[in-house]
């Protein structure tokens, strides 16, 4: 099936032609382990998985790496602030290593529960400061980089004619509104390759380089990593909408005078998730984490359901009342697979309907990640008469591959609890009670309806009598 994708390097939809056929590689930003991940960061991983998830149901191999940023870096994109691992480190009374430790393994952890495939590397940048010296050491080579005495070594981005192309800049205009002092920077867009450690103070993360002790810029790591595990050049790059402008410019311009142009093809970047008071971060106190979700009793395959619901491109206001929404949708069609489990009519899957459905639910999402429009699908397929339970079924293992919502194995537990047969004491309790209602005894039903809850059954009235149904 072709695919489509928004390419934010030629600002249009591109179709997709991979670099070697039949494999993709694939970079995407990852976090910096200074504190847990929001729903936000979350919202960019779960897309994610869901460009991985479209190309291997494709026929597509996929290379995918993702890096943990736990090397200390400064706190803005003008490589000015505080160290975040620094500061995550003062917050909790813990060296960086063991807060890089801490919340890699939460962000892991979140991604488990949301059901997201796991990359295929995830290295960390402190386990590739060598790589990193040597691609600034081959840009030191080529002439564009200059040093600012007690700072560090900067790129100059005036020799780099392309600069600001993904983000839609022009160059010349924000050289123009440039201030005459940039901290000793030649432009405004130089940005640190590498940072001298202070003399006045001694810093957990440093390492000796040909230029002094310190540490690297933060662009850095994600060239040299993606160079190392996907080769010179790949195929997608992807990050949130905020790094088309500063980090993925960057990337490009201290990647392609060393590797050759283009170096990767296909740009993707992701909206936002805000709150009605505006973007969701860490340092205003607006966070909402997935851990957070399943204390409040929500299923994480809720979350990832309402994200499904809108599209990558546009930002999406959350809030509990639509996540309520969600997780009610999401319910309603397990319970209608649930269903299909139960009839259990051992007839065939019909292998032409499956095909015809299948590209109707792939479609979409080879079209630019429209995933609400195969949702959509979806709904109409389980509402479908013609289409038989065992083809439905199977239609929803291949849902369940592509988009990774968990249909049937949610669908399974639940004809499982429902399956159970409640033991004998149980079900003559129920049966005290149907007679105690029958006999107007209400107030003794209530009561015995407690007894039953409290023994994690749930008595339910039907037409035909009633009906036991173990708790989750």
């Amino acid at each position: 099936m072709q695919i489509r994708l928004f390419n934010t390097l030629t600002h249009k939809l591109d179709d997709f032609k991979p670099l070697t056929p039949g494999h993709v590689g694939m970079y995407t930003c990852g976090p910096t382990v200074y504190w847990d991940q929001h729903l936000g960061n979350m919202r960019a991983f779960v897309n994610n998985d869901i460009l991985k998830r479209m190309f291997l149901a494709n026929g597509y191999t996929v290379n995918h790496v993702m890096n943990f940023t736990d090397v200390g870096h400064l706190t803005s994109d003008e490589d000015t602030g505080d160290d975040k691992m620094e500061k995550g480190a003062a917050r909790e009374n813990m060296s960086v290593w063991d807060v890089a430790k801490k919340y890699i393994n939460n962000c892991v952890a979140d991604m488990d529960a949301l059901n997201i495939i796991r990359p295929t590397h995830t290295p960390r940048a402190t386990d590739h400061i060598a790589e990193q010296i040597e691609l600034i050491q081959k840009l030191e080579k080529l002439g564009l980089t200059y040093e600012i005495p007690g700072d560090g070594i900067y790129y100059d981005t005036s020799k780099f004619p392309n600069y600001g192309v993904l983000g839609g800049q022009n160059l010349d205009e924000l050289r123009g509104g440039a201030r005459i002092d940039v901290n000793g920077k030649r432009n405004i867009t130089d940005f640190a390759l590498w940072k001298f450690s202070p003399t006045d103070k001694k810093r957990q993360m440093e390492w000796d380089s040909p230029w002094g002790v310190g540490f690297p810029g933060w662009h850095l790591e994600c060239s040299a990593m993606s160079m190392k595990y996907l080769g010179n050049h790949f195929d997608v790059h992807t990050g949130g909408q905020e790094h088309a402008k500063v980090h993925h410019s960057n990337e490009i311009a201290q990647s392609e005078p060393v590797v050759g142009a283009p170096w990767v093809g296909y740009w993707m970047h992701w909206a936002w998730l805000l709150l009605k008071e505006g973007k969701m971060a860490k340092s205003s106190g607006s966070f909402f984490t997935v851990r957070g979700l399943v204390e409040k009793g929500y299923d994480p395959m809720a979350y990832r359901y309402l994200l499904l619901l809108g599209h990558y491109r546009q930002p999406m206001e959350f809030s509990y009342e639509s996540l309520d929404a969600a997780a009610t949708g999401y319910k309603n069609i397990v319970r209608k697979v649930a269903d299909l489990i139960a009839v259990d009519d051992k007839t065939p899957v019909n292998q032409d309907v499956y095909n015809d459905w299948h590209d109707k639910i792939l479609g979409p999402v080879s079209d630019n990640l429209k995933t609400a429009e195969s949702i959509v699908v979806v709904q109409d397929l389980l509402k479908d008469k013609n289409v038989n339970p065992a083809t439905k079924l199977a239609l929803i293992d291949f849902i369940d591959d592509l988009l990774g919502l968990q249909f049937a194995d949610r669908a399974k537990k639940l004809h499982a609890i429902e399956s159970e047969v409640a033991p004998n004491e149980i079900q003559e309790l129920a049966q005290k009670r149907a007679d105690a209602k029958k006999s107007r005894d209400f107030a003794m039903a209530d009561a015995l309806r407690g007894q039953i809850d409290a023994a994690g059954w749930t008595v339910m009235d039907t037409p035909g009598g009633f009906k036991l149904v173990k708790k989750q």
